[in-house]
């Protein structure tokens, strides 16, 4: 059942409710924190899932102070033994990892392991002229990528040739477009009242104070760049002026959302297939989200507080995972193309119910009738292909 194609491989943290002065573990640390809480205890969880079946192949607990970076070494020993011991040859392999994982100590340890594999490469590490390429000079990829563009290109990257290709997505320059106007409206609206704030005669701010809450405000992805503001001070009190930059907002809509460079030493490769390649890491980002938000299974809030504890927490959660993913390849049979989030949701509503009547006689046993709840045609396809009938419970003399 595990592809010897494709692995994926991320990392995330999870915040944790453990008191500060708590002593008795030294997983959960203070860092930087992907849900924003980082006032709480964390700890990290690199994972590496199969691309094809999303079946949970290691994962790894570590300190929440560590860098994704700097975990990298340690997951990559621990893929590598898990590759030797169920003997899978390691060029047979290609690992497939996120922009955190493309630094250059990083690249030389893959190469040394002799796996293949596919990296996001970090925006400004990418030749200008490669990454800024129009849109329109992007061949189209196959029906199987539906809006993917994709070129590829040998390059010299970390002192070494390797294939990068520019990806763009336009679903993913529609997500990125969406957010971004969202940022942008909550950020604008507060420089305005800001602004106005400074005017009034009781104001008491100072420069480094102004320009801290700006830059706080200012430190999302390409606000910098679209928002110039300036400040002066006038008859002793700062006065606020900001403009939005047209200019940058074109450049940013033909040169930048939607891209995405990718660097691999798959040489033989095309652009669309290490696109398709790549593709497969956002399956592990689906895992991620449907851990912390709760749709698959929860990870938190977790009620442990020991080492050991914590670890065993996120041995059952990767172990539900891999079940939640089995039963999700098995469903694709019976109703071609449902989401986890729709097959979930369809497996709730089957339910069944046991009615209890009164006795016909004085002294009789009550009587007890099974009722299964109304089924839809896409429930009925997948009780019947995941054998939910061996489930249903029969009425006993």
């Amino acid at each position: 059942m595990v592809s010897r194609r494709l692995l994926a491989y991320d990392t995330t943290n999870f915040y944790t409710y453990i008191a500060s002065n708590n002593p008795r573990n030294q997983l959960a640390q203070r860092g930087h924190n992907k849900q924003g809480r980082h006032n709480l205890r964390q700890v990290g969880l690199s994972y590496v899932l199969d691309g094809e079946n999303g079946l949970s192949l290691c994962h790894h607990l570590y300190r929440g102070n560590v860098a994704d970076t700097e975990e990298f070494s340690t997951s990559l020993a621990r893929m590598l033994n898990m590759l030797d011991r169920c003997q899978i040859a390691r060029d047979s392999v290609t690992l497939v990892c996120d922009k955190g994982s493309a630094a250059l100590a990083n690249t030389v340890e893959l190469q040394e392991a002799g796996v293949g594999w596919i990296s996001a490469l970090p925006w400004n590490q990418a030749p200008a002229a490669f990454r800024e390429r129009a849109v329109e000079q992007l061949p189209l990829c196959s029906s199987a990528q539906p809006g993917v563009r994709a070129a590829a290109e040998k390059l010299l990257v970390h002192g070494q040739e390797y294939l990068c290709v520019l990806k763009y997505s336009a679903s993913f320059a529609g997500e990125q477009l969406h957010s971004l106007t969202t940022t942008l409206s909550k950020v604008l609206q507060a420089l305005r009242r800001f602004a106005m704030e400074l005017n009034k005669p009781q104001a008491r701010w100072k420069e480094n104070q102004i320009r801290s809450k700006i830059q706080r405000w200012l430190s999302a992805q390409f606000l910098e760049k679209l928002i110039r503001y300036q400040i002066e001070s006038q008859d002793g009190r700062w006065r606020l002026q900001f403009e939005f930059d047209t200019t940058a907002w074109q450049w940013l809509i033909n040169h930048r959302l939607g891209r995405t460079v990718l660097l691999t030493n798959r040489m033989d490769w095309t652009a669309e297939q290490v696109a398709m390649g790549y593709s497969g890491q956002q399956e592990v980002e689906r895992v991620f989200r449907g851990l912390k938000d709760g749709d698959w299974l929860g990870w938190g809030p977790m009620y442990h507080w020991t080492d050991r504890k914590i670890r065993i927490h996120a041995f059952y959660c990767m172990l539900g995972i891999s079940l939640l993913q089995h039963l999700h390849k098995q469903a694709q049979s019976a109703w071609d193309g449902i989401s986890m989030e729709q097959l979930l949701e369809e497996l709730r509503q089957i339910q069944q119910f046991v009615l209890l009547y009164p006795p016909q006689g004085e002294k009789g046993p009550n009587r007890v009738a099974t009722v299964l709840s109304k089924q839809t045609l896409t429930q009925q396809a997948l009780a019947k292909t995941l054998g939910l009938d061996q489930l249903h419970i029969t009425q006993r003399g």
